[in-house]
């Protein structure tokens, strides 16, 4: 369901509360003996199209902030496992500095939620000896409620949900120091706290009432305060430090992989630039979650991060993981002018990074005279939101007339043109005469000049007003061949909802449409292409050869629901989950803290967004 968002200056913690909370949580000498596991879940079985190969070489954003920003207070007894690389990690047999870990903090989407489930049983195996349990990420943020009566018996739980960001989890960590938390008592202090009350003044948190959880008893202490300067962040470094090396053990190794060593595994730095989103999607919840704001860092601090992996870890690709990077065309020229600026060692920035990010076609091409300072800076390719060039699924200005002429500007300068589609119900394979139809789409935009494609089906997704439709009118599935639907089939990759008599055809769609783009007749056309520089016609080729390796695991791994969609039959689900009933809640299922504020608010209507005042 759509998050509701606070009022006006609500919506934010006072300028400079982070850091004051960084600065006291350092006076908590006990905090620094707590033996801390982040662990970044991944459902392997989701390593498919468009990412799969990559996925790899580039560790999430989210749990490696979090990491850094424990141990930018202090807590040095922090590591970091990229699920990916250690599948057969059990916390169960963690150890840090030869002890048992004290907390065990999971990061999840909804793809990747069983692991994380099993992440949290197995750390149940160890009795009343086990860490505090931990979870958040994006599913936890908006079903929190799913990590509650987990096992067989319904009895295994994580100890708190965290449905915001860093400043919630450091908030509840002075609390928890309060109540006598340190090495070897943080579910103790914890409790305490709890029966104290002490968490109910902490936006952004739900656990059960009691210890042990009855089925029915949470606290939410409702939504989460936004940090307004991303500045405020510890920088990439630190998060980094405390990361586990590959390996296929059930143990943690002896330390964490040297900093100066980094790269040679995670090849791709995400980096924080900018959250939220102008636009609002029926189909996207970026911009409920960040309650209508668009939050950025300086251009001053970009560049730090920038020269910094360029220089400690040896990291120059970069890849901004911004829900829009054109928001605030003011504020993006600003930092293009600053990185042409910069300098390292007496080289211009942009020999020694590659930077790539996200945007809408309209956005990049109202501005595509900023396209020659983009490409001095460091720009190399940018990620579109295409969707649907017909303008039938959303409209954001993406004619075929405006995306051909961007495409042709962005290579002109030898920046990467790469395109996001969705296909949908309604939408035909082919489309003789008009541009509506899928591989129409995707051939005009290769011939475009298009070098990656990613094509996913529209699918409802939790936190959005469309996923309140698709339960109102019984449009989800709950079984597809009698198997029940999993979350890792809402990945957008698989048809999991819709009015289509034949979703099989759809499911089909989509291979198909990848197989028009990616393909060895393509590949040879690439080859033999004439007129284009011969950096794009290497990476031409490159995208070329993985696709088609990608496309043939992708539909080995999806052949088997593709046929069950095929044979049925398929249910759907007839009522709202249990979880969702009770009325006049964002969380039904949950009791409101006293404490938490009530100056909250539903969301804007599709086409407004609203920008703190602080951030314009």
């Amino acid at each position: 369901m759509e998050l509701p968002q606070r009022i006006k200056d609500d919506r934010f913690l006072p300028t400079g509360y982070y850091r004051s909370l960084e600065q006291e949580l350092r006076t908590k000498k006990q905090l620094e003996e707590v033996r801390t596991l982040v662990v970044s879940s991944f459902d392997r079985t989701t390593r498919i199209l468009p990412f799969v190969y990559f996925d790899r070489y580039m560790v999430p954003c989210g749990p490696r902030s979090v990491a850094g920003a424990l141990a930018n207070v202090g807590m040095q007894k922090t590591r970091l496992l990229f699920q990916l690389w250690n599948p057969n990690l059990q916390p169960c047999k963690a150890e840090i500095d030869g002890k048992p870990i004290d907390m065990l903090l999971i990061s999840s989407m909804q793809i990747h939620s069983a692991p994380s489930y099993k992440l949290i049983e197995d750390a149940y195996t160890l009795g009343e000896d086990r860490p505090l349990i931990i979870a958040g990420g994006p599913k936890a943020c908006y079903e929190p409620f799913d990590y509650f009566g987990l096992g067989v018996h319904k009895t295994i739980s994580a100890d708190v949900v965290v449905t915001g960001e860093e400043p919630v989890l450091l908030q509840m960590l002075l609390v928890l120091s309060e109540f006598g938390a340190g090495s070897g008592s943080m579910r103790q202090a914890f409790n305490r706290a709890r029966k104290a009350g002490a968490l109910e003044e902490i936006p952004g948190l739900v656990y059960p009432k009691d210890e042990h959880y009855d089925g029915q008893n949470l606290v939410n202490t409702g939504i989460q305060k936004l940090l307004c300067d991303l500045d405020e962040l510890p920088m990439p470094d630190m998060g980094f430090s405390t990361l586990e090396p590959p390996h296929r053990r059930k143990t943690l190794s002896a330390r964490p992989i040297p900093i100066d060593k980094v790269a040679r595994n995670s090849k791709v730095v995400p980096l924080l630039i900018s959250r939220g989103c102008k636009f609002r999607c029926h189909y996207c919840p970026i911009p409920a979650y960040n309650q209508g704001t668009i939050r950025y860092k300086s251009p001053q601090r970009i560049i730090e991060e920038f020269v910094q992996c360029a220089k400690e870890m040896d990291m120059h690709t970069f890849f901004g993981t911004d829900d829009n990077f054109f928001n605030n065309i003011k504020y993006v020229r600003e930092i293009f002018e600053t990185m042409a600026a910069t300098s390292i060692d007496g080289e211009p920035l942009r020999r020694y990074i590659k930077f790539s990010t996200e945007a809408t076609v309209i956005d990049l091409y109202k501005n595509r005279d900023m396209l020659p300072l983009a490409r001095s800076a460091g720009l190399r390719a940018v990620w579109m939101g295409v969707e649907d060039l017909s303008a039938k699924l959303i409209n954001k200005g993406q004619t075929p007339e405006v995306t051909e002429q961007l495409f042709s500007e962005m290579l002109k300068h030898r920046i990467l043109p790469m395109v996001m589609l969705m296909h949908y119900d309604d939408q035909p394979l082919r489309s003789p005469g008009e541009l509506t139809g899928l591989i129409d789409q995707i051939r005009f935009l290769q011939n475009a000049g298009a070098l990656s494609l990613q094509c996913t089906v529209a699918s409802p997704a939790f936190g959005t007003k469309w996923v309140n439709e698709m339960f109102e009118k019984n449009l989800i599935y709950a079984r597809v061949g009698h198997k029940e639907l999993l979350d890792a089939q809402f990945d957008g990759n698989h048809v999991i909802a819709g009015t289509c008599r034949d979703p099989w055809r759809v499911q089909l769609n989509l291979l198909r449409g990848y197989a028009a783009f990616y393909n060895p007749r393509n590949f040879l056309r690439a080859l033999l292409k004439k007129g284009e520089s011969k950096s794009i016609s290497g990476k031409r080729l490159f995208f070329q050869a993985w696709g088609i390796a990608a496309l043939i695991r992708t539909a080995w791994n999806i052949k088997g629901y593709l046929w069950r969609l095929w044979k049925g039959p398929i249910e759907r689900k007839t009522d709202w989950p249990k979880k969702f009933r009770q009325p006049g809640s964002p969380y039904p299922e949950l009791i409101k803290s006293e404490k938490s504020s009530d100056n909250l608010r539903n969301t804007p209507q599709e086409g407004q967004t609203s920008v703190g005042s602080e951030t314009q």
